[in-house]
């Protein structure tokens, strides 16, 4: 049913990985990945200020880069179901907000049928979601995917950005308050969230400009340090050339 190049990807993203290459052997890649796909600088800068590293490999090759998108957008889409699923996920609380307001799913987003997962609660602020699943949406079940799922205890769901969201706020229970986050503060909140198919965007050509403004970036973060303005405005006008590029990726995958 799957690739061999959707296979590789989605060991990629788990972080499944081995060797030395500076790109394929990073078992944290989905950090750079799913920071590649928000607007602005906010995502590198919380994720910099939770101690976690930015791989510039990742942004050096942008065929490949693509690639790994790709495949990860039609491995989604084949992991599609008949049925509704509940999953479960501890958001960043500056990523909810960015996602909230923006009504979809803005990168991949890694959930678990198996609860509230003390794995997702590395980061500073988070958020509760309890997110619903229709029938018939882009979403991949890692443990149906893979010959062999390094992370099997996850029970992890793995789903596409650029998808609709609806949300409804929700009291934390008890048990859920007592959750905590990388500094030991509580939920600041519990949504359910209702995916209702890939937005509506318009497809754009567009061609990534080839400089090395996402390196110095990633540099500067890496050190704790503010990156420089005008690696910054380089920067973000990659991002939204390859954001371009992986909406019209994900059109043309789900017009199949």
């Amino acid at each position: 049913m799957f690739s061999e190049d959707e296979l590789k990807a989605l060991r990629y993203y788990e972080g499944d990985t081995e060797g030395d290459d500076p790109f394929w052997s990073d078992p944290k890649a989905y950090l750079t990945l799913n920071s590649l796909l928000y607007p602005g600088i906010g995502s590198e800068t919380a994720r910099s200020a939770e101690g976690k590293r930015l791989n510039p490999a990742v942004t050096e090759d942008p065929e490949r880069l693509l690639e790994v998108y790709r495949c990860l957008i039609s491995a989604l889409y084949k992991g599609r179901k008949s049925a509704q699923r509940t999953v479960y996920r501890v958001e960043r609380w500056s990523d909810h907000l960015a996602q909230r307001n923006a009504g979809m799913t803005l990168s991949f987003t890694s959930t678990s049928t198996a609860g509230f997962l003390d794995a997702y609660r590395d980061r500073i602020g988070i958020a509760l979601l309890e997110i619903i699943i229709p029938a018939g949406i882009p979403a991949l079940d890692f443990a149906e995917a893979l010959p062999y799922y390094a992370k099997a205890e996850e029970r992890e769901i793995l789903l596409p950005p650029y998808m609709s969201l609806t949300y409804q706020d929700e009291p934390l229970t008890e048990q859920e308050g007592l959750i905590t986050d990388a500094a030991g503060e509580g939920p600041r909140g519990k949504c359910r969230v209702i995916i209702s198919g890939p937005a509506d965007l318009p497809a754009e050509e567009t061609i990534l400009p080839n400089d090395s403004c996402a390196e110095r970036v990633y540099a500067s973060l890496n050190r704790g340090e503010t990156p420089d303005e005008e690696d910054v405005s380089g920067y973000l006008r990659y991002k939204e050339a390859l954001q371009k590029q992986v909406i019209n990726c994900l059109k043309r995958i789900y017009r199949r």
